[in-house]
């Protein structure tokens, strides 16, 4: 189910915040917490009903492990037993995003003839595994031994969060549950949540979905497109990706507010950033701060000297990169970044000296080319975008059209170089002058006006909604 669908928005949504609210009128909140957990469940199962197997075993085995381990006074114990949920959860994401990937580079390097399984990769199983790990780690550092399942079903399940993000901590959400004074209906705190959902639904629908076509066309092209239309579809690609990710995560975290839960801010409007250190405290931030905590700091972080700290970072990078996917263009992409954190961190105050303007500018770039390398097929295919990127010789002013043909629906060639150039510049407009999601929330009045512009965005979201496409990170 898609937050950007009619059977989500029209029928999941408000039968469950409905049933939700008027559970809350029973003193006992576990009802209420019991059904919101099965709610969420049903809405990943609804997907494909063999994930609510998978998610259910994961939350048996990591509820049961901490169980133990909160009852056990013995380290070498905890330590034990911290070490099989990491084999567990490891293996878990390993075999339904790895194995087919790993057989097939076995095949090509050794010539074997191994058959791949086609696994079908669990919706969300990155996001949800990274969840888990991080609170197997708390669990090996505290010794408070209060643990419910029914608490921590909807911890991991929670279903706003539960796809694509945020990574929530557990000592985020749970004292949230366990805070009766969010049992009950909050109008604001409903009205907010609509008009942040909403904010975030426009973003998904209207921007995202729209870009998608000329990217789907540039990186589908079978024959050269030239300069200018793989720039545009480079460009394209990584406001595609900002704007369907940072919407999901706000459409999340407003209706995570609709339910008077506070999910934490995944953005803050990274594309503006001045450096890839900058980019990565304001892109995915939830998925970041997790990396430290189940990688960096373990590796050492920066506490062993500046050559180990190195090493660490660029561990992480490589790691952010594999978690992302089974192909070797993630793996690219997260060395990439890895190399660039690095290079950062050897000369910080000879990249002061450079105007903040011209700093911003290469950080950009940087990151169209990444995106690049992510978004290709392979290898091959990014490097053949990036020789079509700087081929003078071949502005490709004719095959403009190409970016935005549909299959059915063309737009003369003159029409389409207008379009997608003023597609591009709107994007950066937005980009410059975009608040961030908590800058939002935090200067958002709930006014007459507020009510008619969040109406006027969501009928528009709506009537586009029959053509959405599945959020990006899904895939994930």
């Amino acid at each position: 189910m898609l937050f950007s669908s009619y059977e989500f928005i029209f029928a999941f949504l408000p039968i469950t915040a409905v049933v939700y609210f008027a559970l809350s009128k029973i003193k006992n909140p576990y009802p209420q917490r019991t059904f919101l957990a099965a709610a969420s469940l049903f809405f990943y199962s609804y997907f494909e009903w063999s994930y609510f197997l998978i998610i259910s075993a994961s939350i048996a085995v990591n509820f049961i492990l901490a169980k133990f381990s909160l009852g056990s006074k013995s380290e070498a114990v905890k330590k034990a037993l911290f070490a099989v949920s990491v084999a567990f959860n490891v293996g878990l994401i390993g075999y339904y995003k790895y194995y087919d990937f790993t057989v097939d580079t076995i095949n090509t390097i050794a010539s074997t003839d191994i058959p791949l399984k086609g696994i079908l990769i669990p919706l969300g199983i990155s996001f949800f595994t990274f969840q888990q790990l991080s609170f197997q780690l708390r669990t090996l550092r505290t010794d408070n031994k209060k643990l419910n399942f029914i608490d921590y079903t909807l911890f991991v399940s929670f279903f706003p969060q539960l796809i694509a993000g945020p990574i929530v901590l557990y000592d985020e959400l749970v004292p949230q549950i366990e805070d009766d004074r969010k049992r009950f209906l909050n109008t604001e705190n409903l009205a907010t949540g609509l008009s942040v959902f909403t904010y975030g639904l426009f973003k998904k629908l209207i921007i995202a979905d729209e870009l998608a076509l000329i990217v789907n066309n540039g990186f589908a092209a079978s024959n050269p497109m030239g300069m200018l239309p793989m720039w545009v579809t480079a460009f394209a690609y990584t406001f595609q990706i900002y704007f369907d990710f940072s919407g999901y995560s706000e459409m999340a975290i407003g209706l995570g507010k609709m339910f008077n839960y506070d999910l934490p801010i995944n953005f803050r409007t990274p594309l503006r950033s001045a450096s890839i250190t900058e980019m990565w405290q304001r892109w995915h931030i939830t998925l970041g701060r997790t990396l430290s905590e189940l990688i960096y700091i373990p590796l050492g972080g920066n506490r062993k000297g500046k050559l180990r700290k190195k090493i660490n970072l660029f561990i992480v990078f490589l790691v952010s990169g594999i978690w992302h996917g089974a192909s070797w263009t993630f793996v690219l992409w997260g060395i990439a970044h890895g190399v660039a954190r690095i290079i950062e961190d050897c000369c910080p105050k000879l990249l002061s000296k450079i105007p903040t303007f011209i700093r911003r500018v290469f950080t950009f770039n940087f990151i169209v080319f990444a995106f690049v390398i992510f978004r290709a097929k392979s290898i091959d295919q990014a490097f053949n975008i990036f020789g079509q990127m700087f081929t003078v010789s071949d502005l490709g002013l004719g095959n403009f059209s190409k970016l935005l043909t549909n299959g059915v629906f063309g737009v003369p060639n003159f029409a389409a170089i207008a379009l997608a150039f003023i597609a591009v510049v709107i994007c950066f407009a937005i980009m410059l002058k975009e608040k961030s999601t908590s800058q939002f929330i935090d200067e958002l009045k709930l006014t007459p006006k507020r009510a008619i512009i969040t109406a006027a965005m969501l009928a528009i979201s709506v009537l586009c909604m029959s053509r959405s496409a599945v959020f990006i990170y899904f895939n994930f």
